[in-house]
């Protein structure tokens, strides 16, 4: 299953986690007026608005986004520095070699089916001296989504249908090995701890849902997947308060150079 314009609409109400996850990492990227900057995997486009602003009227900013429902959504925002595209993270061979100042990359890197490929096309595509900076969840700390997902996946019937496109949280040290083969000598890696909180169970799997465009049940077939969202209910109960859910995520965020 793809993505809906249901789930990118249900997106755009619930995305505050990945907005602020996005303003950690701007805010370590030292943007300024008049660059040129490449967000890669844009949503519907809030933190790229964000960043057209940030550039001003001689800078521009360019969305990509391999959803058409997304893209749909960021293309109702419009300034005359600022565009949206679909696109993949390994294939950016619509741009020019070493034309971005900042390819910013924030919630969707676990996403990138052939992060080694889409490291190298960042590379390709920035100047001399420009500035990767890449924000998502850390292969080094499990979150309790990760393990109730893993634990509803193992059960029959759902172990029939294995996950063919899951997310892949890397580990600080396999992330450094990709930034190493892809040309990225200089970087600072830092640990975002970050609490994502939800009123109830419902709340957290419509963020799991919408956040990864419907990947939260892997394989399992549509049918069976209202049964399979009512068990992962009963696990996100066990863990529910009467203040709602917290639950505890580590990002690792990196700013990169591009060597000479």
């Amino acid at each position: 299953m793809g993505d809906t314009a249901e789930l990118a609409n249900g997106y755009t109400l619930v995305n505050d986690t990945q907005y602020d996850a996005g303003l950690f990492l701007l805010e370590r990227l030292e943007v300024h007026a008049g660059m040129q900057i490449l967000d890669v995997g844009c949503g519907p486009g809030n933190l790229t608005f964000r960043l057209a602003e940030t550039v001003g009227k001689k800078g521009k900013v360019i969305g990509i986004d391999p959803s058409k429902e997304r893209i749909a959504i960021a293309q109702q925002k419009v300034a005359p520095n600022l565009s949206f595209t679909e696109g993949k993270a390994e294939d950016l061979s619509t741009f020019s070699s070493e034309s971005f100042d900042i390819v910013f990359v924030n919630s969707t890197f676990h996403w990138v089916e052939d992060q080694a490929t889409a490291l190298k096309e960042f590379a390709r595509v920035l100047k001399s001296g420009g500035r990767l900076g890449i924000s998502g969840g850390s292969g080094d700390f499990e979150a309790i989504h990760e393990r109730i997902k893993e634990d509803i996946l193992s059960r029959e019937p759902y172990r029939r249908y294995p996950e063919k496109s899951g997310p892949k949280f890397l580990k600080q040290r396999e992330l450094e090995e990709l930034l190493d083969d892809a040309r990225f000598s200089q970087r600072k890696i830092v640990v975002n701890t970050i609490v994502k909180s939800a009123k109830d169970a419902d709340a957290m799997i419509n963020w799991l849902d919408t956040s990864s465009s419907g990947k939260t049940y892997g394989g399992i077939p549509l049918e069976l997947r209202p049964n399979a969202r009512a068990e992962m209910k009963e696990e996100w109960d066990k863990v529910t308060t009467e203040k709602g859910i917290r639950m505890d995520m580590e990002l690792l965020v990196t700013v990169a150079m591009k060597s000479g």
